[in-house]
C-alpha cells in the first residue's frame, strides 16, 4: 500500500484552520473521528500519531515512523484545546469510538485466532458463492432475462463480494504465524 498522502502542513492527518490552530482527525472503520485542536502542527501530528499506533496501522501511515511504542508515542503527546463544550464532547466520543474500535479488532483477532475451523468454513463458503455468481446457475440467468434483479434494485453479487473481500483481508491480517508473539 502506498503511503498516505500529507497535507499541506507536511503530516499526515492534521489540517489548518482559519484561526491559524491545528486539527488532528483520523479515519477508523469508515468514519472520521476528530482527534482535537492544537497550537502547533507537531502536536497535533503526534496525537494523529497516538490513534494510529492505538489502530495498528503500519509505521508508513505515522509522521513520526522513529517512535517505537503506544507508551512514547502518548508520553509525547499533549492534550487538545478544548475552548467550549462542544469541543470536549467532540473529544469524548472520539476518544470513545477509537476505544469501542480498539476493543472490537481485538476481540475480533483472538477469536480468528480461537477458532481457525470457522474462519477455514466461513471463507469456503463466500468462495463458493463466488463460483456460482460467476458460473451464473440457471435461476440467476432466468432472473436476468427477465430483469427482475433490476427492478428490485437488489445486486446480491454486491454485498456477497463486498463480505467475502472483508473477510479474507482481515483474517489473513490477524492470523499469526506460530512463532509470532502478539502484544496488546
Amino acid at each position: 500500500m502506498a503511503p498516505r498522502r500529507r497535507s499541506n502542513t507536511g503530516f499526515i492527518g492534521v489540517r489548518q484552520r482559519a484561526a491559524g490552530h491545528f486539527a488532528a482527525e483520523i479515519t477508523a472503520g469508515g468514519v472520521r473521528v476528530w482527534l482535537g485542536t492544537f497550537y502547533t502542527k507537531e502536536a497535533a501530528a503526534r496525537a494523529y500519531d497516538v490513534a494510529a499506533w492505538r489502530f495498528g496501522r503500519s509505521r508508513h501511515e505515522l509522521n513520526f515512523p522513529e517512535v517505537r511504542s503506544l507508551t512514547e508515542a502518548e508520553s509525547l503527546s499533549t492534550e487538545p484545546l478544548l475552548r467550549s463544550e462542544g469541543e470536549a464532547q467532540r473529544f469524548r466520543d472520539g476518544q470513545r469510538r477509537i476505544d469501542t474500535t480498539e476493543a472490537d479488532e481485538q476481540f475480533m483477532a483472538q477469536w480468528r485466532r480461537d477458532h481457525p475451523g470457522d474462519v477455514a468454513a466461513t471463507r469456503a463458503f463466500w468462495k463458493e458463492k463466488q463460483t456460482e455468481r460467476e458460473e451464473g446457475g440457471k435461476a440467476g440467468r432466468r432472473a436476468d432475462r427477465r430483469g427482475v434483479r433490476q427492478r428490485r434494485g437488489v445486486n446480491r453479487g454486491e454485498n456477497d463480494e463486498r463480505w467475502f473481500q472483508y473477510l479474507s483481508s482481515t483474517a489473513s491480517e490477524d492470523t499469526p504465524s506460530e512463532d509470532e508473539d502478539f502484544e496488546y
